[in-house]
């Protein structure tokens, strides 16, 4: 058995740095990381660590990347009964050898050298953490005097809609293996999506289908980080089917240390469609039987068993299961879909102005045109160009001379939900699930909504 990283949902803790004034402040600190040992004991110092990393504003996200890094020092410590400040130099590298010796169930290794080593550098972070905590000498560091002797370097990373670069010192070890050469992060291919959609509409439970159908669909046409997704709430929806004008979804920007903590996306009726199907038919009534109405905490995406908010944890593991179930050999996470939603937003632009010949120019192009970095900013939340490079070479790549009109580009992301939705809605009636009067009023709904977004293609 290995320690076990679980998560404290709806939880505050104190604030162990509050300003001397003689009241109690609490931090908000759900769905934190807990980790305990194999015996079900909790790890006191890797609990501080995770306490520490939230009072540096770590998203939920970050922690949980972070706590399933360091765990794998935990479970080696508990399993050879070495405490963490007895670490050397020798079990360090004993340490570093596991983790590449690991299988998985097909007996391929478990990781690459790439990952071994971020692992590697996560939990040397956590044993200078131990160090300080428990104020240990000569523990790291890069003199001969220290029981794990490592390199720091610094570099100076930049943060997303700022100018500050925050400062951070890397470390490495003499056992790290050599780094793997760097694949470029291509976007879902469209085989995989199709396999993966094709799998979610055929499920039996109805409630789980309808759920997924929505969350797919919203994974694939706004571009959202995982996290993202899960803050969408129903008034968040209700708002974009109320506006008068092309519909827009707010979504909240996270990974930015400015003021602007949302972005409107531009989505089709179609979509919008399927949500409001998966609110009225499921998402009601789930609420009403498990938390009640009077409780509703207003989030979209739910656990159909708890009416709780579903966590971004859960999507990675269905994403998981779907990989494993389809057979899919390449990689399957939801931020390749942020990937190809992002390169098709380009290939847009691109369309748009048939004077853009070359990467060149197109780089050119985003850096005078205003109305763009506007429209980037709201689509994917960034706001420096070169976070773009790998999308526009990878754009032009894809297109390789050929032309289409934008509409019909723009047109396309209605069209694939229109065709999932007759889909969807044939299987229905074919096991019964809605009646043919039903069925009627969603063959309505969804043309009334096909043909506004065409109207809109057409402008």
């Amino acid at each position: 058995m290995m320690g076990a990283v679980n998560y404290l949902g709806d939880f505050e803790r104190w604030d162990f740095y509050s300003p001397l004034d003689h009241k109690l402040y609490m931090v908000e600190a759900s769905d934190t990381p807990f980790i305990t040992y194999a015996s079900g004991v909790p790890c006191y110092e890797a609990n501080m660590y995770m306490h520490r990393l939230l009072t540096h504003n770590r998203t939920a996200g970050t922690l949980r990347t972070y706590a399933n890094q360091i765990i794998h020092i935990v479970k080696f410590c508990h399993e050879n009964q070495i405490r963490f400040s007895n670490l050397t130099d020798s079990s360090f590298r004993l340490f570093i050898q596991y983790l590449q010796a690991e299988k998985d169930e097909f007996g391929e290794r478990a990781r690459t050298n790439n990952h071994v080593i971020n692992i590697a550098r996560r939990c040397l972070d956590f044993l200078v953490f131990v160090q300080e905590l428990h104020e240990i000498e000569n523990f790291i560091g890069q003199g001969k005097e220290n029981s794990i002797i490592v390199k720091i370097t610094k570099s100076k990373k930049v943060i997303e809609g700022s100018n500050y670069k925050r400062e951070e010192e890397i470390f490495s070890h003499a056992s790290f293996p050599s780094k793997d050469a760097v694949k470029k992060k291509l976007p879902v291919s469209e085989d995989d999506a199709l396999k993966v959609w094709n799998y979610i509409q055929d499920q039996e439970n109805r409630n789980k289908r309808m759920r997924d159908i929505a969350l797919y669909q919203c994974m694939e046409q706004l571009g959202a980080r995982v996290e993202e997704l899960h803050l969408i709430t129903v008034d968040d929806v209700k708002n974009a089917i109320g506006s008068s004008v092309e519909p827009h979804l707010t979504l909240t920007n996270l990974k930015r240390k400015d003021d602007n903590t949302t972005r409107s996306i531009p989505v089709t009726s179609a979509l919008l469609t399927d949500i409001k199907s998966y609110i009225n038919k499921v998402r009601k009534k789930v609420i009403k039987s498990t938390i009640g109405k009077e409780n509703d905490h207003g989030y979209l995406f739910i656990s159909l068993t708890t009416g709780k908010r579903l966590k971004s944890a859960t999507l990675t593991r269905y994403m998981n299961k779907w990989k494993r179930d389809l057979g899919i050999e390449g990689e399957l996470h939801a931020h390749l879909y942020r990937h190809a939603f992002i390169t098709n937003k380009l290939k847009e632009i691109i369309l748009q102005h048939k004077e853009i010949t070359s990467v060149d120019k197109f780089r050119e192009h985003l850096l005078h045109t205003e109305k763009f970095k506007m429209q980037l900013k709201e689509w994917t939340g960034h706001t420096r160009i070169y976070s773009l490079d790998i999308y526009i070479n990878l754009v032009f790549s894809e297109l390789n001379g050929y032309s289409e009109i934008y509409n019909a580009v723009k047109l396309k992301d209605s069209v694939t939900i229109v065709q999932r939705q007759v889909q969807s809605l044939k299987q229905q009636l074919k096991d019964k699930s809605i009646t043919m009067t039903e069925g009627l009023l969603q063959i309505d709904m969804i043309l009334s909504a096909f043909e506004y977004d065409i109207e809109n293609s057409l402008c």
